[in-house]
């Protein structure tokens, strides 16, 4: 995640408008939290320390996510041409919908959240409820179950999205370092197998996230090593 903050700052200054995409992964499970917020609200500090789960902050916003196996996507963008960069939220909708277009490809129908009146961020106990226990507008889901959480990051010339899709989910791990109950996250988090009906590898998903994307925008993506 600090590549990517390093992106946004490089297309930010780039005289050239440019589209930088980035598939990554996690080497241990690991929880990011919105650029704002607070760790003792966001997570279980006892869970993540007894199980060995780092934390740190992304630079976007958003809520607290639980990262392990997953493929975490990035796109970094100063080009109007194909976003509209004065506002995140039709810019969500359109990297949104070359997500949905990937996941069709894998044979997984989704729909986009619609706008709604969300769920109070905090519970009784003043803990911030995590990113995938409620859809914000625009994010991938099917039914009533999130399977892409997003968060962004705008400067004056450019923008960052990036977001995290789960290829299974350890529902009481998550659960226990986000501190929430596992019954809440099965009703609200979906993984991307699970959709699918069978094990998709993070290669699978890469390859269609990417014709997703070049279909999409109309367009095909270079490689840079």
């Amino acid at each position: 995640m600090e590549v990517d903050r390093r992106l946004l700052e490089r297309v930010e200054t780039s005289p050239c408008q440019c589209t930088l995409v980035r598939f990554y992964r996690w080497e241990r499970p690991t929880v990011s939290l919105g650029s704002h917020q607070r760790t003792e609200r966001a997570l279980d500090h006892r869970h993540c320390l007894e199980q060995g789960i780092p934390w740190v902050h992304r630079p976007t916003g958003g809520r607290a996510v639980f990262h392990a196996d997953e493929l975490t996507y990035a796109v970094v963008s100063n080009d109007p041409f194909h976003f509209p960069l004065h506002s995140l939220q039709q810019t969500h909708r359109k990297i949104s919908l070359a997500l949905r277009r990937g996941l069709q490809l894998l044979g997984i129908e989704t729909t986009l959240a619609a706008r709604s009146s969300r769920p109070p961020d905090s519970s009784p106990t003043g803990s911030q409820k995590p990113c995938f226990t409620a859809p914000c507008f625009h994010e991938v889901v099917q039914g009533s179950r999130k399977i892409v959480g997003s968060a962004q990051r705008k400067l004056k010339r450019s923008f960052l999205q990036h977001g995290a899709i789960p290829l299974t989910i350890d529902y009481p791990n998550m659960a226990g370092a986000l501190g929430v109950n596992p019954d809440l996250l099965r009703s609200k988090a979906l993984s991307v197998s699970a959709a699918a009906g069978r094990p998709i590898a993070f290669e699978t998903l890469s390859r269609a996230l990417r014709q997703g994307l070049e279909e999409s925008f109309e367009i095909q993506l270079k490689r840079i090593e």
